[in-house]
């Protein structure tokens, strides 16, 4: 009896001892917990759910192998298949956010909250997990990824409403949490300002936004929203160094040493009771694969958000960009394509600016909410060449934004935006240019499955010595679900652009041989566009977005080049742009395989001359392949623009001829690729991301004489902690 309850004490020791504990963490990849996600051990009742801190706990589960998933909403879901062989194991989580969602919240396309599916214009979301996918350095490298936008060297353009304005006269504005981004004196946007680490996501509001957002929206949208600072404290470190390699042809090789770029970025984020802080400092050297291109780049950012009480908080935030590069605006020929014209050969350019936003928002009641924006953008640059060139310039803008809805089915948007701005410069005169405008818009949602939004913005500019201009720009938009997942969109408006001091005012050889003429007698351009467009979802994992649009413009606002060689910014007496773009997203293994696939076709033209506008192709497709294993992924981008039809012959054939074999361009096919692997050790999730940009070492231009970026590879390390 005595030998039967020892061996009976014995298994039932060993039984016990066979029986482990999972415990872990589930967080994002910038180290956020993730609260509420659901951990089921597969084909057993054993489970648990995230706390507050991302963390969880499953205790008596037998030895064995099994395979744990995790799952949340908003994210994909991740399972791993684990061994349970001791008494304790850690098995930590890293997610991302679904890549396929049907219910995405936007706040650009009306200045409040809206389901993107609700809206009647189209629009693009750039999430975390696209912008994590690789090693983009500046802003605009996230751009030529997107369906629909063009970059043209520092150009942003949606739908061909831009081709290349030597840097001047921005038609799509961006902005940070709504607040416009463009310098006071020439309007042109630095992409190397923005601080890509602290997006939260991008919206991309493609076509005429002129109705809410006035000047320089006449082409679009791009609104970046930043994070929310961390309830935890996390600090993200981030390291990278790549190389260019060697160019196609040996003749192109200018220079024996490799040509590298490398950065640093540290970033802490936290909160102090009901104060939340993200403190940035960034340092990112390029120096080129062409003669005379180098960037040095110093980057400070400082962001506070405070919540005074479930009404009020307050949002305030900086940036600090010193850049000191060199100056490369054509090649000296096909034969020595990386290097410049021996004329602009040591020209340089220093900047210093410093952009900040202040946001107020107060919820009055359920029904009744405002925001307070205010910003101050401070830009200076010299330019080192055969001149000096100096602009300093100083811009000031205040907006009030109140939004109201009825308990009825109506919901009223409505602002003033008052802005101004002086310059100090000896290309574009000491100038002064203010403005102000009011504008309302009405969302009604009385008959079933439809909304229709109405809305109206008065714009009032002057600009130094001529005359005021003023525009009203009306805007209409309709959008019906004629089942669950079959939405029909429409809309249609006016727009408006004022010309900015540098295409009115600038008087100054830009180099090449190339001196601009001011142009006092330039008018505002205005524009009407429609669109019309079809959203299917038949699955959630798959959805297609077809739009046809068409703009109108007159006094379409061009650089043009004079008989004399000189560049004067022409008034085109109409021009028009009509496309169609086509847009698949597809989840093709959930959470593991997703494609999105992009063609738009486009004709822009001169009515007048009719011939194409310049530097915009009629074809393009955009392709992004994902693939997530974890802790692997893999990524590939291919893009196509077809030959551009129109350049500046002017500077390429006689009898100028300033730019030599300036004519050679070719359709564009780029491929990218990036591998990572995240990771987790003692707490602290790691990725680490080989990028080869432009696999195919494709040569071609996207300017005439301006080579792009060749072959390149980098390897970039991050952490959060």
């Amino acid at each position: 009896m005595h030998r039967f309850l020892l061996i009976l004490f014995i298994s039932y020791n060993i039984l016990v001892a066979q029986k482990g504990v999972i415990t872990g963490r589930i967080i994002e990849e910038d180290s956020q917990p993730v609260v509420g996600a659901n951990i089921i051990i597969t084909g057993t009742s054993f489970g648990a759910a995230s706390d507050d801190k991302g963390r969880y706990e499953i205790r008596g589960v037998p030895y064995g192998q099994y395979t744990l998933e995790v799952s949340c909403v908003g994210y994909e879901k991740v399972s791993k298949k684990i061994t349970i062989d001791k008494e304790i194991s850690q098995i930590n989580f890293i997610l991302r956010e679904s890549a396929v969602e049907t219910e995405q919240i936007l706040v650009t396309a009306s200045k409040f909250e809206q389901r993107k599916e609700d809206l009647s214009v189209s629009a693009f979301v750039i999430k975390p997990d696209l912008i994590s996918h690789k090693n983009y350095i500046a802003f605009d490298e996230i751009l030529r990824d997107i369906p629909g936008v063009q970059v043209n060297l520092e150009q942003v353009s949606i739908r061909g409403s831009s081709g290349y304005s030597k840097g001047v006269g921005a038609r799509v504005l961006v902005a940070i949490n709504g607040i416009p981004l463009y310098g006071g004196d020439n309007g042109d946007i630095v992409w190397e300002l923005i601080p890509i680490s602290d997006i939260e996501r991008v919206e991309v509001i493609k076509g005429p936004a002129s109705s809410l957002y006035g000047t320089s929206a006449i082409g679009g949208v791009i609104n970046i929203i930043t994070k929310e600072a961390a309830q935890i404290p996390v600090t993200y470190i981030k390291s990278y160094a790549g190389f260019y390699d060697n160019p196609s042809y040996d003749i192109w090789k200018w220079n024996d040493n490799l040509r590298t770029f490398y950065g640093t970025e540290i970033s802490h984020s936290s909160s102090i009771g009901s104060v939340g802080y993200t403190l940035s400092l960034k340092k990112f050297d390029n120096m080129s694969y062409r003669q005379n291109d180098y960037r040095k780049n110093y980057l400070g950012y400082f962001k506070i958000n405070k919540t005074i009480d479930a009404n009020r908080s307050i949002l305030l935030f900086g940036d600090y960009l010193y850049m000191d590069r060199g100056n490369f605006l054509y090649w000296k020929d096909s034969r020595n394509a990386l290097v410049p014209k021996d004329e602009d050969n040591g020209n340089t350019v220093k900047s210093n600016r410093f952009f900040s936003g202040f946001v107020y928002n107060n919820r009055f009641s359920d029904n009744l909410n405002s925001t307070f924006k205010l910003s101050y953008y401070y830009t200076r640059f010299d330019g080192y060449g055969i001149e000096v060139t100096t602009s300093i310039a100083n811009l000031y803008r205040a907006e009030a934004i109140f939004n109201y809805s009825t308990k009825g089915n109506f919901n009223h948007t409505g602002g003033i935006e008052i802005s101004g701005s002086t310059v100090k410069s000896n290309i574009f005169s000491n100038t002064k240019f203010g403005g102000g405008a009011l504008y309302f818009q009405t969302e009604y949602r009385g008959v079933k499955n439809l909304i229709a939004t109405l809305g109206l913005r008065y714009d009032y500019i002057k600009l130094d010595t001529i005359q005021g201009k003023n525009a009203i720009t009306p805007r209409f938009g309709l959008n019906y679900k004629i089942t669950r997942n079959l939405i029909l969109r429409a809309s249609a408006g006016a727009g408006f652009r004022a010309p900015t001091p540098a295409e009115v005012f600038t008087t100054a050889g830009i180099a090449g041989g190339i001196d601009v003429e001011q142009n006092p007698d330039l008018k505002s351009e205005t524009s009407f566009s429609f669109e019309s467009g079809l959203i299917y979802s038949p699955s959630e994992h798959l959805n297609f977005d077809a739009t046809f649009y068409q703009t109108d413009y007159n006094n379409f606002i061009e650089p043009n080049l004079t008989k004399t060689g000189d560049i004067k910014f022409i008034n085109l007496t109409k021009a028009r742009i009509q496309g169609a773009e086509i847009l698949c997203a597809w989840a093709a293994v959930p959470s593991t395989f997703n494609l999105t696939f992009a063609y738009n076709y486009m004709w822009a033209r001169d009515v007048e001359k009719n011939r194409p506008m310049k530097y915009r192709p009629r074809n393009t497709v955009n392709l992004q392949i994902g693939f997530t294993k974890q802790p692997f992924e893999l990524n590939a981008d291919f893009r196509y623009s077809s030959k551009v039809e129109e350049i500046d012959f002017e500077l390429t054939e006689p009898p100028l001829a300033l730019i030599k074999d300036g004519y050679k361009r070719v359709p564009v096919y780029v491929i990218d690729l990036a591998g990572g692997v995240n990771f987790v050790f003692s707490n602290i999730a790691a990725k680490l991301k080989l990028s080869v940009k432009n696999l195919l070492n494709y040569n071609y231009v996207e300017f005439i004489g301006n080579l792009a970026p060749i072959r390149n590879y980098s390897l970039s390390a991050e952490i959060y902690f």
